[in-house]
């Protein structure tokens, strides 16, 4: 073993020694590279990296094919705005008996969402009726109305939910259509139909304003526009007037009439009227001119496919700005800030600006407290729901509100505008969910329900202020407040923070609210007077 060794160890010193061209080298060089070198640094390690494969699934390549195939939301090509569903948030927030009391019809059905339901039989049979008496009036042919609507049933059909309305086939569709126009049109012109009674034209009228009862306003246009113009001008004024009759409103313009969704959104078109949402355009963004020509639709193709190009390489030019702005949000510091707004902690916000901010919290609750500041309400003259404003002067106010009539109709509407203003292709402003939340704030007792029938602003036609109060308390369950009329609240609440005011309006609502206190007063200031005027007479000298 030794002998092996000492060989291995010589073999080794000569392959060091060996070099170029084979020569040797003196074992004094390799003593004095010992001494240099020092120690030899160990030799590295390779890492051998196992790679895993991994296999995706069918399942998980049609998700990636979803994502890949993703487009942005935009609104619907078709001419007529979309009748959507109750949206799915209410429904699980109403119980089954209210849903059906509330949103669907009691009489008779428009439109393939509750159409051959058992109990909406016997209106089915009224409809021939009215669609002789509508089309003799106006003199028109059935022929040729079916033919115009089966003509644009395919744009009829992308107006509703595709599920109800696959089990109906064109012609079936069409005459539907047809049948429910013409009875909505003899009803709004006649406004009395022999055949019903008193109570079921009560509910006729609430069935024409439920969400998921609506006909597209385009069929209803198709059924009267071959009539003369003078039919066609009595049938305009029949809508305007009972419109603002069902609406209880003054007036309704014809401007309203040119391209609205349906009657609901011409019900709140009417309620909103030209007051503070006047100027503001009271349909869907999606809506366009009713008949286009095939040359027009074949330019706004080209032009979408131009867009949606330029789009895709305006994408890849601003990805890097993306991924920047993203990383921008992200960071710590921006998140740190984030928070700190959402907990109001910040330090760095000065005592100013904390007062602005506090002054924006709403702490009035009701009617009775903004009385006791001294703040009283007025009529606004009209039954506009945005025509809502304050005035404030010295140490009075004045809240003007729209004049609202209260009866048995009044939840379903509000419920069904509710509803129609919470989908996503209904107009973005929420005029009516801001009206009510706004008049939830204020109503909070039956006291303050009675304190606005006394001024005339709210006529209570159910006979109990409890139930009015709470109606409009289940009304606004579970709606997200918003803030549209937020100026208004805004110069409500600076007027209710001067304790000052508070003061007067209390001192002037305990003395001088009713004769006999303005009397107790006099009688108090002139004995006061009397006991001056007898000190003044008693002392020596005078």
């Amino acid at each position: 073993m030794e002998e092996e060794q000492e060989l291995i160890m010589n073999v080794g010193e000569k392959e060091e020694e060996e070099e170029e061209g084979g020569q040797p080298r003196p074992s004094s060089w390799r003593k004095n590279c010992d001494q240099t070198e020092g120690p030899k640094p160990e030799p590295e390690i390779e890492e051998h990296r196992i790679d895993v494969i991994v296999e995706i699934s069918d399942k998980v390549k049609n998700w990636i094919g979803s994502v890949g195939n993703a487009k942005e939301r935009t609104p619907s090509q078709n001419p007529w705005p979309s009748i959507p569903k109750v949206p799915d948030q209410i429904q699980r927030g109403t119980t089954p008996s209210d849903f059906k009391k509330f949103y669907e019809p009691r009489v008779i059905s428009f439109g393939p969402y509750h159409h051959g339901k058992p109990h909406l039989h016997s209106g089915e049979n009224i409809k021939p009726l009215c669609a002789k008496e509508f089309l003799a009036a106006s003199h028109q042919s059935i022929e040729d109305v079916y033919k115009k609507i089966k003509s644009n049933i395919k744009a009829a059909r992308k107006c509703y939910d595709r599920r109800p309305t696959n089990k109906y086939d064109d012609e079936t569709l069409a005459w539907m259509m047809l049948m429910d126009g013409c009875f909505i049109l003899q009803f709004i012109c006649r406004g009395n139909i022999e055949v019903l009674r008193g109570h079921q034209l009560y509910f006729v009228q609430e069935d024409m304003f439920l969400l998921e009862n609506q006909l597209p306003f385009g069929v209803l246009k198709l059924i009267f526009g071959g009539a003369s113009l003078s039919t066609i001008d009595k049938i305009k004024q029949c809508f305007t007037a009972n419109i603002a009759r069902l609406a209880r409103v003054s007036t309704v313009s014809e401007m309203q009439l040119e391209k609205p969704a349906h009657l609901l959104d011409l019900l709140r078109s009417a309620l909103l009227g030209s007051g503070r949402g006047g100027d503001k355009k009271m349909i869907s963004k999606q809506q366009q001119p009713e008949q286009d020509s095939a040359q027009e639709q074949e330019e706004k193709q080209k032009a979408d496919e131009q867009q949606k190009e330029q789009k895709a390489a305006n994408n890849n030019n601003n990805t890097h700005d993306c991924w920047r702005m993203m990383k921008e949000f992200l960071s710590f510091q921006c998140l740190f800030q984030m928070i700190r707004r959402r907990l109001g902690r910040s330090k760095e916000t000065t005592s100013s600006s904390s007062q602005d901010d506090n002054n924006k919290w709403q702490t009035f609750r009701n009617i009775r407290e903004l009385k006791a500041a001294g703040i009283h309400f007025q009529p606004s003259g009209t039954s506009f729901l945005t025509d809502i404003s304050f005035e404030s002067h010295f140490f009075y106010g004045y809240l003007k509100l729209p004049f609202l009539l209260i009866d048995d109709s009044t939840k379903p509407m509000f419920l069904n505008l509710v509803a129609y203003e919470m989908c996503p292709d209904a107009p973005e402003d929420y005029e009516v969910t801001s009206f009510l939340c706004f008049l939830d704030s204020l109503i909070d007792h039956p006291d303050d329900v009675k304190e606005l029938r006394s001024k005339k602003i709210l006529y209570n036609s159910l006979g109990s202020d409890e139930e009015v109060a709470r109606i409009f308390n289940e009304i606004t369950d579970g709606l997200v407040y918003l803030d549209d009329f937020e100026d208004v609240k805004d110069d409500i609440q600076k007027h209710y923070d001067k304790r000052v005011n508070t003061w007067i309006a209390q001192a002037l609502h305990d003395h001088f609210s009713s004769p006999w206190t303005i009397m107790a007063f006099i009688a108090a200031v002139f004995i006061i007077f009397l006991t001056g005027v007898q000190t003044y007479f008693a002392i020596p000298g005078n």
